[in-house]
């Protein structure tokens, strides 16, 4: 860690002339006064200025809080505790800290850890390195503590403001547990659906087409409890001098995201990537509420997929409105008769295919809307979708399927 002085330097402006002057009152600051925070659950507290936002996850097995500053986008402090329903000794404390730097960090495919330093309390202190989008690198520091059963996270994003940074360090310090709570026994890998905010940008690839197309292509979690729809997704390139030279705005493919769902989306910048940009800025606007959306419950389909000659990838199927749930164990669903199939018509049904290469790393996705308008019960209708442009050799695919 580091500490910055700032320098607060006043300009006082005077200028000769006629007529009267005028002086404009100044805006109270915003109170950033301390204040204890609890978690709903009441598994742990802390202290922080008041005028931060925290994102809160409560659930039987995982409770986590997330806090960021004042007109800020990236959370610098996550607390997060899981009950694994044994004390926890020494031994094991050291085998699940290297499971879980190894395996079970939500941020595992970008995190490189560089030290660790075991410290006075018990606990330990890990600083490692973390590959945001955009080509940024966030210095991370880790601190893993056990209260009995409990094993607690708590992390730190070193940021470049020095006031934030005090804060930060401040905050660490006043975080207690309280295991009493109420918290299901769980085990570990409970830790790897930690999220520290509503929306989650993941999986994501920038390439460039042989005609020159710059393509940003990603996906994003849906972390709320809520069905959403029409999610804006942007991305701002930025140069090398903090200057925003071109951007791209879109909404995620498919018709609505479900509560801990995926969708991906594909921003396109027809001109090619300015040259004076080195670094991109991705941004999740607010989406809209949906109703209801059918998929997996209501809809069944097949997919194949195969190469043509000029290296486009095609993927084909056919979706059948027949819910699952009410085929007889054993009996595949595609048998079913009309009259098994229930009574839900779907209109629009779309098709949304999201390719990945053997990183995980997401190099194309579209979608195409079937060519009938409603699907009813038991009914059955093709599609094909043709991906012509990717960003590396396709590895595997998810197709999934949607309609009002």
């Amino acid at each position: 860690m580091r500490s910055l002085l700032s320098l607060l330097v006043l300009v006082l402006c005077a200028g000769c002339g006629t007529g009267a002057v005028v002086f404009a009152p100044t805006a109270a600051p915003p109170d950033a006064s301390p204040l204890r925070y609890e978690h709903p659950s009441g598994a742990f507290a802390l202290t922080l200025p008041r005028n931060w936002t925290v994102y809160t996850q409560n659930t039987a097995a995982l409770v986590s809080a997330s806090f960021a500053p004042p007109d800020s986008g990236q959370p610098l402090l996550t607390v997060a505790a899981v009950n694994l329903g044994a004390e926890i000794d020494a031994a094991a404390f050291g085998t699940l800290i290297d499971q879980y730097q190894a395996q079970v960090r939500p941020d595992v495919a970008r995190y490189s850890e560089q030290n660790r330093q075991a410290m006075g309390d018990g606990s330990w202190r890990i600083s490692g390195l973390r590959q945001m989008a955009g080509g940024v690198t966030q210095q991370v520091n880790t601190f893993i503590d056990r209260e009995g059963s409990w094993l607690v996270i708590t992390e730190s994003v070193i940021p470049d403001s020095g006031a934030w940074l005090n804060a930060l360090q401040a905050a660490v310090n006043t975080v207690t547990v309280n295991s009493a709570a109420p918290l299901a026994a769980s085990d570990l890998s409970a830790l790897a659906g930690v999220a520290v905010s509503s929306f989650s940008i993941l999986n994501v690839a920038t390439w460039t087409t042989a005609q020159g197309v710059f393509f940003v292509t990603g996906e994003v979690q849906n972390n709320t409890d809520q069905l959403v729809t029409n999610l804006p997704v942007r991305v701002v390139l930025i140069s090398e001098d903090g200057l925003e030279v071109a951007e791209a705005r879109d909404v995620v493919m498919g018709h609505g995201q479900s509560p801990g769902g995926f969708a991906p989306f594909s921003l396109r910048f027809g001109q090619g990537q300015p040259a004076r940009s080195n670094r991109y800025r991705l941004e999740v606007g607010t989406p809209e509420s949906a109703a209801a959306l059918y998929g997996a419950e209501v809809l069944t389909w097949t997919d194949s997929s195969s190469v043509a000659a000029n290296g486009q990838l095609i993927i084909a199927g056919t979706v059948r409105n027949c819910r699952v749930s009410l085929s007889p164990t054993g009996v595949d669903a595609s048998a079913l008769q009309p009259a098994d199939c229930g009574s839900t018509p779907v209109r629009q049904p779309r098709v949304t295919v999201t390719v990945f290469d053997s990183a995980g790393q997401v190099i194309a996705a579209a979608f195409s809307d079937l060519a009938v308008e409603t699907l009813l019960p038991g009914e059955s209708a093709p599609y094909q979708i043709v991906i012509s442009e990717m960003g590396g050799v396709p590895a595997n695919y998810i197709v999934n399927v949607q309609g009002r």
